[in-house]
């Protein structure tokens, strides 16, 4: 009982892949206009997302000892959040108004 609680608590920080999935699924839309780099970032965006929710509701469907699902939506949220960290360093995400 302990253990799958503790997997659908993990779960729910997991959902917040749904913000990498919106923000990836709005650059991708328009890719045409964006730059190269900008769509490159919102499809592995989109991606990243898209593992961590589906390892989300993996944890939730099988309740049961599931660390195939913990490692894929942990790599996917770090890798998400790097791709932002890298994007946002190297301005290719457009982060103020006009200069």
């Amino acid at each position: 009982m302990k253990r799958s609680i503790s997997h659908i608590c993990l779960a729910l920080f997991l959902v917040y892949g749904m913000v990498p999935v919106l923000v990836g699924s709005s650059v991708s839309r328009e890719w045409a206009a964006e730059s190269t780099a900008l769509a490159v970032f919102g499809v592995l965006f989109l991606l990243g997302g898209a593992a961590m929710v589906l390892s989300a509701l993996w944890l939730v469907i099988k309740k049961g000892r599931q660390h195939h699902a913990l490692w894929i939506g942990g790599v996917a949220s770090i890798l998400s959040s790097g791709i932002f960290a890298w994007v946002t360093l190297a301005e290719v995400l457009p982060c103020s108004g006009p200069a």
